[in-house]
């Protein structure tokens, strides 16, 4: 089923959209430790910023994985005339098309939110090495919501529930992840800096429309929807 925000996300073709934007991105992958011969997994990659700067940065290979066909297109076309080591492959969060054990790094990126987050969290842990590590940026309810705007943040988004920073954590260890991290970032939402477009002609006006309400949400709403960021190890 198709979801109006990811479509926004799509058609307007902007790398770094997740909380933070690419410049936490950056700073939070400077300090993992990743390794020439490591295989890295970008769940959710979109246009493929951040598989970009993981390739170039460390030198790794890096699959990157998307369910929408733009994001897939522009993914694509970023690497077109790139030697960075980069795989780009069509794919579901959900059920992933990969052999157990086979990533030492994975990174979503606003990503699971948009899923069924028990059944991707359990995909991600299967196809992590036992040594690996995985890296998660995912919104979460910082305050008791009312009914009225988990309602109004879930239409907008399309997503199901939003989690408070425990009921991630609740999450994370039955998917089997024992050691749940929180990397120290600014919690608020606030809206990114963008430097990182490659927009499709003839948007419609609906999606202007749904980037508008987005942007007041997180102007009236940031005290009570943040993020974190979780690193989590078996």
């Amino acid at each position: 089923m198709s979801n109006a925000y990811l479509d926004l996300l799509a058609y307007f073709g902007i790398g770094g959209a997740h909380p933070g934007g690419f410049n936490l991105t950056q700073t939070i992958l400077e300090d993992e430790n990743i390794q020439l011969s490591e295989s890295v997994l970008d769940v959710g990659c979109g246009t493929g910023q951040t598989s970009a700067f993981l390739a170039k940065r460390f030198n790794c290979q890096v699959t990157a994985i998307d369910k929408h066909p733009i994001m897939i297109e522009k993914a694509v076309e970023r690497f077109k005339n790139n030697p960075a080591s980069v795989k780009v492959v069509e794919g579901d969060a959900e059920c992933l098309n990969f052999e157990d054990d086979s990533f030492d790094f994975i990174i979503a990126e606003s990503v699971i939110v948009f899923t069924d987050i028990e059944k991707t969290l359990h995909e991600l842990a299967r196809v992590m090495k036992s040594n690996g590590r995985i890296i998660l940026l995912e919104m979460t309810a910082e305050k008791n919501l009312s009914k009225e705007l988990q309602r109004t943040v879930c239409n907008l988004y399309g997503i199901k529930e939003i989690l408070s920073e425990e009921e991630w954590r609740v999450k994370l260890q039955q998917a089997g992840f024992t050691r749940i991290e929180i990397i120290d970032t600014p919690s608020e939402l606030s809206p990114s800096e963008v430097d990182d477009i490659n927009q499709s002609d003839n948007i419609k006006k609906e999606l202007f429309d749904l980037l508008e309400e987005h942007n007041e949400l997180i102007t009236h709403y940031r005290h009570f929807i943040g993020y974190r960021a979780f690193k989590c190890y078996f």
